[in-house]
Formats: structure tokens, C-alpha cells, sequence
């Protein structure tokens, strides 16, 4: 589990900006009851927790004697240097169900794609579920061993969920996540050798003996 230590902020709005020049990131940490506290990281370890942290990874966060279980929510880039200038975190209460983005971890080689009679899409990278922290699970497992001709598909419904685990929109049950495409032959047409006839042109008209 990744441990982090956060500050008190006392820059705010506008002002918080004076923070990345003096090696922090504005912080804000909120919970399900709409309470929230605003932080500063050190800026050194709020870029290694963007590069690690996923939307399942679970953070220690230390704020002075207080200790909680977080996860990162947001972070807001420079569109222009892609500098971070700002990461919310959300509190997480182990007695209570929450919503989680659980990726797909694609296992197994597929028949097709070895045997290069088709090429595998991912069509659904992630889905929403409900579940308690101790059911978390950092993926769901997609085997892909069992696709050998194009067409072929795995879906939501095709996988099962990890106990404890409840999928938050129905209607995904029929989505695809992977499927498997004929690779596109392309055609390449025949280059003419340069002075061999054109087929289907006329002759060339002969040039007529001088008398």
C-alpha cells in the first residue's frame, strides 16, 4: 500500500498556485459526507503517486496524528507543460459499500491472433462496480485463450464479478469488452514496367516512310 504525508494548506483559490514554486501541490481531500479538508503534497512524491496510482490503488494518508485509506479521484494538469496543479482525494470508509472503476486484465493468448487470423480489440478498458474496501480486487481477469476465428467476442456477461462485487449499470451486462477482426488485406496494384505495353491501349500509330 502506498503511504503518503499531506499538510495543511493555508493558501487557498488563487493564491494555492504560489505553492508549486515553493515544491508543493495543492491537495484536497473529501469524503461521501461532503466534508472536506484542503491539503498540500510535497511535490516530488505527488508525482510519483500519479505515476503509480491507479483507480484501485489504495493510499495511506497521513495527516498530522490522523491516519486514513484514500484513493486519487482527480488530477489537474497544465494543458500546455502537463505540470500537475492540483490532485483530489477521496476517503474511504471501510464500513460502507462504494464505487470503484475496476480495469480489465487481459490473460492468455488468443488462437487467432497467434495463428494471425484475426487481431484482438479491446473494446471496454474498465466498468463500475459496488463493493466494500476488503472486496476490492486491483482487475477482473479476461481469458482470451478461448477465441480461435474472428468474430468471436468476450462480454460483461461472460465474466463473473468477485464475490461481493455488484455491477452498477445493468445495462453493460451485453457490452463487448474484447472481440476478435479479420485482419484487412490490402490490395497492391501492379506497377506497369516502364516501355511495356498498356493492356487495353491502342497501338501507337507507325511513323510513315519518308519517300
Amino acid at each position: 500500500m502506498e503511504t503518503i504525508t499531506l499538510e495543511k494548506r493555508e493558501l487557498l483559490g488563487k493564491k494555492s498556485q504560489n505553492l508549486l514554486a515553493q515544491g508543493f501541490i495543492p491537495a484536497v481531500v473529501y469524503n461521501a459526507k461532503g466534508d472536506s479538508t484542503n491539503l498540500q503534497i510535497n511535490a516530488s512524491a505527488g508525482k510519483k503517486l500519479v505515476r503509480v496510482a491507479t483507480s484501485t490503488t489504495i493510499i495511506e494518508v497521513k495527516i498530522g496524528e490522523k491516519s486514513i485509506k484514500a484513493l486519487v479521484k482527480d488530477v489537474d494538469l497544465n494543458p500546455v507543460t502537463e505540470e500537475i496543479r492540483h490532485i483530489a482525494f477521496f476517503e474511504i470508509d471501510e464500513s460502507k459499500e462504494m464505487v470503484f472503476s475496476i480495469p480489465f486484465e487481459i490473460i492468455g493468448i488468443s488462437p487467432a491472433v497467434k495463428n494471425n487470423l484475426g487481431i484482438l480489440v479491446k473494446v471496454l478498458a474498465d466498468i463500475d462496480v459496488r463493493c466494500k474496501l476488503s472486496n476490492l480486487v486491483p482487475s477482473i481477469a479476461v481469458d482470451i485463450s478461448g477465441l480461435d476465428h474472428p468474430g468471436q467476442i468476450i462480454g460483461v456477461h461472460d465474466i463473473k464479478l468477485p464475490e461481493g462485487m455488484e455491477l452498477i449499470n445493468k445495462d453493460l451486462e451485453q457490452a463487448t469488452i474484447v472481440t476478435i477482426t479479420e485482419i484487412q488485406k490490402e490490395e497492391v496494384a501492379a506497377t506497369p514496367v516502364e516501355g511495356a505495353p498498356v493492356e487495353g491501349a491502342a497501338a501507337a500509330p507507325v511513323e510513315e516512310a519518308k519517300a
